[in-house]
């Protein structure tokens, strides 16, 4: 009887260690970055942008699966579009740009706006806000997330 007992405890001790490895290889440890958004064109009526946003893997053995990223781009707090990043793995302790082309019209940000977008100048200050969903053992998991691009001193 006592060596069944003792049997029982190290399965028991076993499969807890097995557990608390799975949850700490489920967690997402990643660092968010917003490169900016690039004006690639524009007309009388609307700007074109390239939307550009940067995940480091800051995990030292594990890589992580973005699965999308679905958000706004907002132009000095005033919200501007719709920004959407695909697909992709984030091996460990690298990075990987995703990117998005997104066509703004002017009714939309304003001609001012427009017009720093369009001169990119600096005084316009980008931000992207929205839910990021990575696969996990335990299925998808989302998390919302607010990025500000670094401003150039």
């Amino acid at each position: 009887m006592k060596k069944v007992f003792l049997l029982f405890c190290a399965v028991c001790l076993f499969a807890s260690c097995k557990t608390i490895d799975s949850v700490s290889n489920n967690e997402i440890n990643c660092k968010y970055t917003l490169l900016g958004a690039q004006t690639t064109d524009f007309s009388l009526s609307s700007v074109s942008m390239d939307v550009a946003m940067v995940i480091t893997n800051m995990s030292g053995r594990n890589a992580v699966k973005m699965n999308k990223f679905e958000g706004k781009l907002y132009i000095n707090g005033a919200e501007a579009g719709d920004v959407a990043f695909t697909s992709d793995v984030v091996n460990p302790g690298r990075s990987v740009v995703f990117k998005d082309s997104i066509n703004l019209p002017f009714s939309k940000i304003g001609k001012n706006i427009a017009g720093l977008v369009t001169m990119n100048s600096i005084a316009v200050k980008y931000r992207i806000a929205g839910t990021i969903y990575f696969d996990t053992a335990d299925g998808e998991k989302s998390y919302p997330i607010s990025v500000e691009q670094e401003t150039k001193d």
